[in-house]
């Protein structure tokens, strides 16, 4: 090969590496990029997924009655399933007729679908309404306070479902849960009023804890030829005691209604709890409400009481930081979270007023879903 022909060949070797080295070095920053999504994930995994997930849709239907409610609800597309609380509520709601042939009703209801489009679980009716040929209308809707649980309430924010325990006053407003909590009076109040009660079980690991402390200043004085110093424990944090029931702030003065009928037990002052009434109830059940400035007229141990009756006035006697009411409900004479075993009976103040947008909203796109219906 004479040296023209070799610098020909080698020319036209590096060209050509040239042109392959652009492909090759792609080719190993897709793969590097592939692994790295494989680590961390892509930039769009968060956005395929959601489209993965199921998804939620809430359906209206409505018609007439012909035979049962829960059929004609079931003919008109509404999953029978999903009817089954609401037409409960509809029942043992106050003032409320059993449904009729003639009467028009309309539902509405909350369904999850698969991302295939399969309805999943049981659906939820969020509301449903009942007009009668008269034109009395009968409405449920499903609504959550602030403080309490989800349930059914007629449009006038009444529950659908009297409870059998209602919380005694009409404005909620939670100032201290049930559970442990630190003791919210001073030191000096502390001091003043005697020490708190531990809480049940807490004897035993309090006197371990104050038996380690003395053997431990015992050891220090002996390496040290002096007697231990003497000093209380405090532990680790503030002392803790078991609140057992709920505290509401309000206003001094603001009436507390019986949480549900019973026979009062006690009505009188009271250690701590400062003016105190306990309403003994059915199945072992007893509320009880401290902190009262004063009792209803006439209320005194052996009254039977219904439910919402007044049986007295908030305050701030007792062992107390300000004008609020202590409310405890005992199951078989242990105390249980009352949030979890009362309900609200009426709607008031700012769960009201959010209940009234909300049904006056689903009550304008029912009416704007007719009017597309219609054209």
């Amino acid at each position: 090969m004479t040296k023209k022909t070799w610098g020909a060949a080698t020319a036209a070797f590096f060209m050509g590496l040239a042109a392959v080295a652009p492909g090759w070095a792609q080719s190993e920053q897709t793969e590097a990029i592939a692994a790295e999504q494989r680590l961390l994930g892509s930039d769009d995994e968060e956005a395929r997924t959601r489209d993965l997930l199921p998804f939620t849709r809430a359906l209206g239907a409505s018609g007439t009655v012909n035979g049962s409610l829960a059929d004609s609800a079931t003919a008109a597309g509404v999953p029978r399933a999903a009817m089954l609380e609401a037409l409960q509520a509809l029942d043992a709601a106050a003032g409320s007729r059993a449904p009729q042939d003639g009467d028009a009703f309309y539902v509405r209801w909350e369904q999850t679908y698969s991302i295939d489009g399969h309805p999943t679980g049981v659906g939820r009716v969020l509301w449903l309404e009942l007009r009668t040929e008269s034109g009395a209308t009968t409405a449920l809707h499903r609504f959550r306070p602030r403080d309490g649980g989800e349930q059914f309430f007629l449009a006038g924010g009444e529950a659908a479902t009297p409870p059998d325990v209602a919380l005694p006053i009409e404005n909620i407003a939670i100032s201290s849960r049930f559970g442990f909590r630190a003791d919210p009076l001073s030191a000096h109040g502390r001091a003043a009023m005697g020490p708190l009660p531990l809480p049940q079980g807490q004897h035993e690991t309090a006197a371990i804890v104050a038996a380690a402390v003395a053997r431990a200043h015992a050891r220090t004085g002996a390496r040290a030829g002096t007697a231990p110093a003497t000093r209380s424990f405090a532990g680790f944090g503030p002392r803790l005691f078991m609140h057992e029931g709920v505290d509401f702030a309000v206003p001094q003065g603001t009436p507390i209604h019986a949480a549900s009928d019973g026979v009062v037990s006690e009505a009188r002052h009271n250690g701590g709890y400062g003016n105190y009434i306990r309403i003994e109830h059915a199945d072992g059940v007893a509320t009880a409400y401290g902190h009262l400035s004063r009792f209803a007229p006439g209320l005194k141990p052996g009254a039977r009481v219904m439910r919402g009756e007044l049986v007295g006035f908030s305050g701030n006697t007792g062992r107390s930081t300000g004008p609020h009411l202590h409310f405890e409900v005992l199951a078989d004479g242990k105390p249980v979270d009352p949030l979890l075993h009362a309900a609200i009976a009426q709607l008031a103040g700012i769960d009201l007023e959010q209940f009234a947008r909300q049904v006056t909203a689903r009550e304008r796109e029912r009416d704007s879903e007719a009017a597309v219906a219609a054209q």
